[in-house]
């Protein structure tokens, strides 16, 4: 899909490993199963009386994503007017994932663009997805700066945005769950 200068821009902005990704199939009611065994006050899975603990040590190892750097809890939530305009081409009040994705199907582009719309896609689709078609304005302020985009401990907002929707999961008793879920198989 991207060609060699794209490649690289993504490798230098950290996130190259998700390049080399194959398709996973995500067993939904195992997820569920696991899920259910999450132990919220501590924050831990019971699985046959084991406890088990994703640490964003392990996100980091499984997916690749840079992990060092202050731990992003939850989106900055920063108002980023300007490539909040740029990013919502047909819809002003959405980031849509099917036009970030069609951009980088269409686009030879490897330059600042190019990075955070990836990045964009990248979250809506499979670092923090929803079941929502679009992604979050809150996520603009991670991609501002297009040099800080590898400093950042993407591993940690992974694993945060995980974990709160295991917690709504269970606590308002959701039926889908949402996030990695390549995490929990």
């Amino acid at each position: 899909m991207f060609d060699q200068e794209q490649k690289d821009a993504v490798e230098k902005a950290g996130f190259g490993s998700l390049l080399k990704l194959k398709d996973i199939e995500i067993r939904r009611e195992l997820c569920k199963e696991i899920a259910d065994s999450f132990d919220l006050d501590k924050e831990e899975f019971n699985i046959q009386e084991k406890k088990v603990k994703i640490s964003i040590k392990d996100v980091d190892h499984i997916l690749g994503l840079p992990s060092q750097g202050d731990e992003i809890k939850e989106p900055p939530k920063k108002h980023v007017p300007g490539l909040f305009d740029k990013y919502t081409w047909n819809d002003s009040t959405k980031i849509h994932s099917s036009e970030l994705r069609e951009y980088l199907s269409k686009n030879k582009t490897y330059g600042d663009d190019f990075i955070r719309i990836f990045v964009l896609y990248t979250i809506g689709f499979y670092l923090c997805p929803t079941l929502q078609p679009y992604v979050k304005s809150d996520y603009l302020g991670l991609v501002e700066e297009i040099d800080n985009i590898k400093n950042l401990n993407w591993s940690s907002l992974v694993l945060n945005f995980l974990i709160r929707s295991i917690r709504e999961y269970k606590e308002v008793k959701a039926a889908n769950l949402k996030g990695n879920l390549v995490l929990l198989q």
